[in-house]
């Protein structure tokens, strides 16, 4: 996608669409996830730079300050991802 974006403002092309949004959505967790390798992705972080720029991407960001989110993994939270796991228990 670096390359890519080396060629053209967006993804496909000079015209914003929704796959740089759908880009947007996780590139910017990028330096998480790839910490220092980050920086190798020059002009990913531009275009998340510039998308997250704009309104609608902070109102985005924003909900998350509105609701709490849980982040332990404990039974409940298993049970709510992996429920195939608990029904296979069950008839065991």
């Amino acid at each position: 996608m670096d390359a890519r974006l080396a060629r053209s403002k967006y993804l496909v092309g000079d015209t914003y669409t929704v796959v740089d949004m759908a880009l947007w959505g996780w590139a910017r967790l990028l330096p998480n996830i790839l910490g220092e390798h980050a920086a190798k992705l020059g002009n990913v972080k531009r275009l998340v730079d510039e998308i997250s720029a704009r309104t609608a991407a902070q109102k985005a960001i924003a909900l998350k300050d509105r609701h709490a989110f849980k982040t332990e993994m404990d039974d409940e939270a298993k049970r709510a991802m992996f429920p195939h796991n608990y029904r296979a228990q069950a008839r065991a």
